[in-house]
């Protein structure tokens, strides 16, 4: 099996099949697997994949596919460029992320605006461009988290009943249900570093935890 795609669908689904006996190959177009997650967190996640038996191809992109015969042949080369190489495998599994489903809902006939990915344009106070329509949830901007939809539900009622309400963005956490399973939240060391942000790093090991084996 080949997974197009290493977030965290792509591993979700990888791992799982990978799990029931299958051979797993990963390709990403990135240079690391876990789009969104810790750089050091997501080095030790691949190399814990690699050791049930994932194989990853980073940096890497698909250029072509040959569904002709019984198996697929799937053509890479580099992200950059380079020489072609071919991949067959049983059954591949695209998982290059989501985009919100906005077209046929009528939307323009009330005046919502979308932007080019199909996502509802809102305010910060999930107002959309038709007087008395508010938006939150995967059809609009940020991560596709039922959670993330919840809180921002809870807002906008907020918002409609007492005027003010309010979604902490970097409080919202992520989570990859692969074996073991990987979480974080808040921004993570690169993003701090962007940003010229002090912070100190604390480690704790997992063997210490109770649900480790």
């Amino acid at each position: 099996m080949v997974v197009i795609g290493g977030g965290i669908i792509g591993l979700e689904l990888g791992s799982v099949w990978s799990r029931l006996g299958a051979e797993v190959t990963v390709v990403e177009y990135l240079g690391a697997v876990g789009a969104g997650m810790d750089g050091e967190v997501g080095k030790q996640f691949q190399r814990i994949l690699q050791k049930q038996g994932f194989k990853f191809k980073l940096n890497t992109k698909v250029v072509g596919a040959d569904t002709t015969g019984e198996t697929v042949k799937l053509k890479v080369e580099a992200a950059k460029g380079g020489k072609e190489e071919t991949i067959e495998a049983d059954v591949v599994l695209v998982a290059i992320g989501r985009r919100p489903v906005t077209k046929g809902l009528g939307l323009e006939k009330i005046g919502v605006e979308t932007d080019k990915r199909g996502r509802i344009i809102i305010d910060d106070q999930f107002n959309t461009s038709a007087k008395g329509v508010k938006c939150i949830g995967d059809v609009t901007f940020g991560p596709m988290l039922a959670h993330k939809a919840e809180e921002e539900g809870i807002a906008a009622v907020e918002i409609i009943k007492h005027g003010h309400g309010h979604v902490n963005y970097d409080a919202i956490p992520s989570v990859v249900y692969t074996h073991p399973e990987v979480a974080w939240v808040g921004k993570n060391e690169e993003e701090l570093k962007a940003a010229g942000v002090q912070y100190k790093i604390g480690k704790y090991p997992f063997a210490a935890n109770s649900r480790a084996k």
